[in-house]
């Protein structure tokens, strides 16, 4: 059964059953931003390549 949530620009986005995996293969990962449009929470690539390490947190809303 899936759930709707709403993100920070008022929209309802589904949030799922299970997990999906979203891949990014680049040369250079530090050049990629990743943001939760739930929590603000802005995130840049790493060099780091240990799972749950790949993304450096930059920024929370506040």
């Amino acid at each position: 059964m899936t759930k709707k949530i709403r993100i920070i620009n008022k929209v309802e986005v589904e949030d799922l059953d299970k997990a999906v995996e979203l891949k990014v293969i680049t040369k250079c990962p530090t050049k990629w931003i990743l943001i939760d449009e739930e929590t603000g929470q802005v995130f840049r690539g790493s060099e780091n390549k240990e799972v749950g390490k790949m993304w450096e947190l930059i920024s929370k809303q506040k």
